[in-house]
């Protein structure tokens, strides 16, 4: 005979069987959920990984070719070289051309151009102004002056009875007058001049300068090149008093 405890035992393990069944079908889905937030940040992190390697990649490649940019910058500034040039006019066809001055006799026998930079350079030598003597007079001789003679008006300039910045100071400046030129051959010269004082006793000092000098190729800046475009040279320079 048919038992009412059984059935409802039956009904029972059925209702059990129901509810494991759900309770393990909700506990699988909530280990996928957190296994498919899992992998996205994950992902996240591998392409973000990569964004930066790529980032570091293309900085170190950034930084070396500034690198290489400054380095031939910094060759083409020191192996830059001047070479002094001439441009001459043919007289006849009114033609210009550029010619080699160390090849040249435009240079040798041209005598205005050379009273041009050795008045220059007696009078940046000579003068006196408190506004330019410290840099621009100095400058101009140490440009036009080989080693030697430039070693030489330092030494003059060393020696407090001649230094006129010591002599004059802010009190005074002075100027040149030329007197006459003579010629003794293409590269030497004989210039009588006489430097005046502005202020106070407004002295006159005669002097006589014998000026030797060449035309040489010179390594020199773009300012540099203004104050001597020719490479003219003082090789040999002594000044004396005028007494004639």
């Amino acid at each position: 005979m048919f038992k009412l405890n059984d059935l409802i035992d039956k009904f029972k393990n059925k209702s059990d069987t129901t509810i494991v069944k759900e309770t393990s079908d909700s506990t699988t889905e909530s280990k996928n959920s957190v296994q498919v937030v899992r992998n996205w940040y994950e992902e996240r992190y591998d392409i973000i990984t990569v964004q930066r390697n790529i980032a570091l990649l293309l900085l170190v490649i950034l930084l070396l070719l500034s690198i290489v940019a400054i380095g031939s910058i910094a060759y083409v500034v020191n192996s830059k070289r001047f070479d002094p040039f001439v441009i001459q006019i043919d007289d006849t066809t009114g033609m210009a051309k550029v010619v080699n001055p160390l090849e040249s006799s435009v240079l040798e026998g041209n005598e205005a151009l050379a009273k041009y930079f050795i008045k220059r350079y007696v009078i940046s030598r000579e003068t006196y102004n408190p506004v330019d003597f410290g840099k621009s007079a100095k400058k101009i001789v140490r440009l036009l002056s080989t080693n030697q003679v430039y070693w030489e008006y330092l030494g003059y300039l060393r020696n407090e009875e001649t230094n006129p910045a010591i002599r004059y100071g802010q009190k005074n400046t002075t100027y040149l007058l030329v007197k006459s030129w003579s010629k003794l051959d293409n590269r030497k010269y004989i210039l009588r001049f006489s430097i005046n004082e502005t202020t106070g006793n407004r002295s006159v000092f005669n002097k006589i300068a014998v000026v030797e000098f060449d035309y040489v190729a010179m390594e020199l800046t773009e300012k540099e090149q203004d104050i001597n475009p020719i490479g003219f040279q003082v090789t040999g320079y002594r000044v004396d008093d005028d007494n004639s």
